[in-house]
């Protein structure tokens, strides 16, 4: 499965420009990085913007932060685009904002969610001049094959909780970190399905096998980003990761063995890479210290692991 990133921001203008010139110069390559909408600027403040998204096949995850008031989907982009996809949007700013789609006038307060159709246009404004959401963009014809209805909860304000924000706190976690997707694009695509599914109603066989594959999955991805920011600690433990999860330990450990090694091989796994990466590059560093920044307690340990790991010792790897 094809997987593209994208990032777009007003760091990327030209310097010298006016706030006019500056606006009208992102515009243009906002149409080429996404004809979603079109965007109308603050009067008020600079005019400064920052998104970036990822297509996995015919679904994308996208972020977006900047000093705008409206965000519009015209008949145009409608008929230029012949987009059929449904988009999960999330207001992740402070203040509520106000929505029109499909004749229907509603509010989004900061957190809530709403499902829109990107075959017919759509509107939102509100009186701040900073715009903050993060939105997924999924197949309708899957989505409908999955939940009976689902047109019926378009244009309506969806509320914060259950599948539906994990599913956008998945994707705001791989927009953060998007070299993850290199490795899983399709079953990353699958997941977020199945977490939309079931946070818009999916009943019977379609749930259950959702529920099994989605959630399970992106509870693992908030492990596993746990471990890989807090790996060096020396007295990091399974009972640490899983409350940093918010999970029980014996749950932690279930989902880390299916997914092939032990909290005790990933940690060491973590570290001697750490240490194979630090020898070869800062070479002139003693030993000990290398083993220590990484997480080890015991330079003994630390020789023995490395040697069966990497087939020499630590002394031996130095600039390698």
């Amino acid at each position: 499965m094809q997987v593209i990133k994208r990032t777009l921001s007003t760091d990327m203008l030209p310097p010298g420009l006016s706030e006019r010139q500056r606006f009208m110069f992102f515009a243009e390559l906002f149409e080429h990085f996404s004809n979603t909408g079109e965007l109308d600027p603050a009067e008020d403040v600079p005019f400064r913007a920052a998104m970036n998204s990822i297509h996995i096949g015919t679904t994308l995850l996208g972020r977006c932060d900047g000093t705008f008031t409206t965000v519009r989907r015209e008949k145009r982009q409608v008929l230029a685009t012949n987009d059929d996809r449904y988009c999960l949007a999330r207001n992740t700013g402070a203040r509520e904002s106000r929505l029109v789609h499909r004749g229907r006038e509603f509010v989004m307060r900061p957190g809530s969610m709403v499902l829109l159709k990107l075959d017919e246009p759509f509107f939102s404004a509100d009186g701040a001049n900073v715009k903050r959401f993060t939105n997924v963009h999924l197949p309708m014809a899957t989505l409908k094959a999955m939940v009976a209805g689902v047109d019926d909860l378009v244009g309506r304000e969806l509320e914060p909780g259950g599948a539906l924000s994990l599913a956008m706190d998945y994707s705001d976690l791989l927009l953060r970190h998007p070299g993850a997707v290199d490795e899983a694009g399709f079953a990353i695509a699958a997941h977020l399905l199945d977490l939309a599914a079931l946070g818009l109603g999916a009943r019977g066989d379609v749930a259950d096998a959702a529920r099994r594959g989605g959630v399970r999955a992106v509870r693992l991805k908030a492990v596993l980003s746990v471990l890989e920011r807090r790996f060096t600690e020396p007295d990091f433990s399974a009972q640490k990761l899983a409350a940093a999860a918010g999970l029980s330990e014996r749950y932690v450990n279930e989902l880390l063995y299916e997914a092939g090694a032990s909290f005790t091989m990933r940690l060491l796994e973590l570290r001697l890479r750490k240490a194979a990466d630090l020898l070869a590059h800062q070479g002139e560093r003693r030993i000990s210290d290398v083993a220590f920044d990484c997480g080890f307690n015991d330079l003994s340990y630390f020789n023995r692991c490395f040697r069966r790991r990497f087939g020499l010792t630590p002394s031996a790897a130095r600039g390698r």
